[in-house]
């Protein structure tokens, strides 16, 4: 039998397999990462079960992890952290165009030199910036499923994408480079933004545009059935009116278009995005917690645990998330 670490014990859980309509059985299931405890609407990832997550297991019922003092001082504690880089304002100097926490994925992403043209000493906190935050824009753009050495780099190749909230425009710029997307929309409610975008990164490659937009007028300022894939890196799990925002998303897909989010999301904000995808007609595809790759480049501006142990519910957890437009 394989040994397991107490975190791993302690996120053991008693799911239940939906064999069929006609049968279904009880069978405890070993989740790493804890993502089964979020993400239980739909598909999730278990390790040890080895089951389609659209055929297999579900987690049941409550977790009593909810509970303990741990996890309120969890909760605590991040509130706190939130509020004072809220005080210290922008934690991203002007000399960083790619703004994000980054990923050590182990793989090399490719034309590097694109995002450290600017010759940045190597091993630099600027050179990290640029060069996980870059692999952290390729992981999402070519990982359609949940796992990660499942990889297409053609994933986006020849279709047109919509980033929402792409700050500075460094993984927008990297990303209409090297996908090869027929067309690549970046845009952000802040004009300053998008005049910032554009003297950073002129001459855009023939793909790229800027466009200003609001979150929760996508809508009102797309035709309906424009994109392939709409992508949005750090800032979905923050969005105010998430249902605008996800109508938004399926008014201006395609049928069997792509929503491709990752942020530090909370339970609430979990529950409020995949129950606004369900709304609004998309399937949830992935659902899986990348924490331990995004923690790994000690960039992050917020303390990224595991979404469950035996220390409590974390009061954010780093996941992936793909929605499909049916």
């Amino acid at each position: 039998p394989q040994r397991l670490s107490l975190a791993a014990m302690s996120s053991i859980k008693l799911a239940h397999l939906r064999a069929g309509a006609s049968r279904s059985v009880w069978k405890p299931v070993f989740t790493l990462g804890g993502s089964a405890g979020l993400c239980n609407q739909g598909s999730v990832r278990h390790y040890f079960a080895r089951k389609s997550g659209k055929k297999g297991y579900f987690a049941a019922g409550e977790d009593w992890r909810e509970w303990l003092p741990e996890t309120h001082l969890n909760r605590l504690f991040y509130r706190f952290e939130k509020w004072m880089g809220e005080r210290k304002g922008d934690v991203y100097p002007m000399s960083i165009d790619i703004c994000n926490s980054g990923g050590k994925f182990g793989a090399a992403i490719p034309r590097p030199e694109l995002v450290l043209r600017r010759g940045m000493p190597k091993g630099t906190w600027e050179w990290q910036m640029h060069l996980y935050g870059a692999a952290l824009y390729w992981h999402l753009a070519t990982t359609p499923g949940d796992d990660m050495a499942v990889v297409d780099v053609d994933m986006l190749r020849g279709k047109s994408v919509l980033e929402v909230a792409c700050m500075r425009g460094g993984g927008a710029r990297y990303l209409a480079e090297v996908t090869g997307a027929s067309e690549y929309v970046a845009t952000d409610e802040s004009a300053d933004n998008i005049e910032l975008c554009k003297a950073l990164h002129e001459p855009l490659p023939s793909a790229l545009r800027f466009e200003r937009a609001e979150v929760a007028g996508l809508a009102e300022q797309f035709p309906a059935a424009s994109f392939d894939a709409v992508l949005c890196v750090e800032a979905a799990e923050e969005f105010e009116d998430k249902a605008r925002f996800l109508q938004g998303v399926a008014h201006v897909l395609r049928p069997g278009g792509r929503l491709l989010l990752c942020g530090a999301y909370t339970p609430k904000a979990v529950k409020e995005t995949l129950d606004g995808m369900k709304a609004v007609g998309m399937s949830q595809e992935v659902c899986v917690d990348i924490g331990k790759w995004v923690r790994a480049t000690g960039l992050s501006p917020v303390d990224i645990g595991e979404s469950h142990s035996m220390f409590g519910v974390a009061p954010i957890t780093y996941l992936r998330i793909v929605g499909q437009k049916q």
